[in-house]
């Protein structure tokens, strides 16, 4: 049978790119389900591809009950990849589109009598504050998290475990999606570009750091087609799938700033900013008090810059290394193999950014 699809998020960079890939199945139909604006009139326009205008944010997902009905009786499955990444958010703000809005798909998902499969697609930072290695499965832990992405993630990921029994769902978590490994091209910034671009400003003495402990990154290039194979071919029901480079082929701390720098000194846009002055590592509890003393000094801007640093900057400060083992093999299975090593095009990336003024000047470097 034909699969047809209800896939969120196709106005992002995950799901836009996945949705181009699900549809080189000529027999594939797609509903895709999106808030109505000028990114949703960008989706393709074709006759297997069908707009439901929406909304993950209101009861029944902003949809009718004849709509409803219509997903009922001929979705085959559903991907939800629609997410708030905004880290700053209130947390019910965040809890409003990642949680509560998983709980309704998962509810229509009740209700599809030809459904195959649910994929729910997830981050690895739901380990929030927690160290240590993390396998590809469920996951609980009660060490709190650095921002409401993390907490609203988690609990959206303990909905979908709570209905694996009734349904046929599976979790795939992303690590840190950087760049193409081909060119560098940065398609959507995160907090890893505002690290890249925050180093040389010298704006910190000190910075929390274990100078080993792995950070995971992986390219764009790789994570979408890896992501559509473990939909399309590898998915088992109730399996936790980890599409991240893993601790061996992760980056250490030391490591990149160490490549940061010398993408800085080898770029002409780079070297404005030497000498670079690199801060110095510090555990994670003598950072937090050197924050907390700054945060009594009246100086407004700082203390903005402290409050979102403080989002993801202290993950540089606890080791967390996360199992792809599972997930490598099914996709070797298909030859698509690990992901490019990250130092072979790490510096690429930094020179796509600091060429883009990173995202302001996109569509020059582009037209280069």
């Amino acid at each position: 049978m034909a699969p047809t699809t209800l896939l969120t998020g196709a106005t992002g960079l995950v799901g836009g790119a996945l949705l181009h890939v699900l549809l080189g199945d000529p027999a594939r139909r797609v509903f895709v389900l999106a808030r109505p604006g000028a990114a949703t009139r960008a989706l393709p326009s074709n006759g297997r591809t069908t707009v439901l205008t929406g909304d993950l944010t209101r009861p029944h997902l902003g949809l009718d009950g004849s709509c409803e009905q219509m997903l009922a009786r001929e979705v085959s499955e559903i991907v939800h990849c629609g997410a708030d990444t905004r880290f700053g958010l209130p947390l019910d703000a965040a809890r409003a589109v990642n949680t509560t809005a998983t709980q309704a798909l998962l509810s229509l998902a009740r209700q599809c009598r030809k459904l195959e499969r649910f994929a729910y697609i997830s981050t690895v930072y739901v380990a929030g504050r927690t160290s240590g290695s993390f396998a590809e499965a469920p996951l609980g832990h009660d060490k709190g998290f650095y921002n409401t992405y993390q907490q609203s993630k988690y609990e959206a990921e303990a909905l979908v475990v709570a209905a694996m029994p009734d349904i046929p769902a599976a979790i795939v978590r992303f690590s840190s999606l950087i760049g193409d490994s081909r060119d560098g091209r940065v398609q959507q910034f995160n907090y890893v570009h505002q690290l890249m671009k925050l180093l040389p400003q010298n704006v910190l003495p000190i910075a929390p750091g274990l100078p080993s402990a792995p950070i995971d990154l992986i390219p764009t290039d790789w994570a979408i087609p890896a992501l559509a194979h473990v939909i399309q071919t590898g998915f088992r029901a109730g399996a936790v799938y980890q599409i991240c480079a893993g601790a061996e082929g992760s980056l250490g701390v030391s490591e990149m700033i160490e490549l940061t720098v010398h993408a800085y000194e080898s770029h002409p846009e780079g070297r404005r900013w030497l000498p670079i002055r690199v801060p110095r590592l510090v555990g994670l509890d003598e950072f937090e008090a050197y924050v907390e003393r700054r945060r009594r000094e009246p100086d407004r801007l700082m203390n903005e810059l402290l409050r979102v640093l403080s989002y993801f900057l202290p993950h540089l400060g606890v080791y967390q290394a996360f199992e792809n083992r599972n997930t490598l093999s099914v996709l070797q299975a298909a030859g698509l193999g690990g992901a490019p090593a990250v130092r072979s095009y790490y510096e690429k990336v930094v020179h796509y950014g600091l060429e883009t003024g990173w995202g302001r000047r996109e569509r020059q470097w582009r037209a280069a």
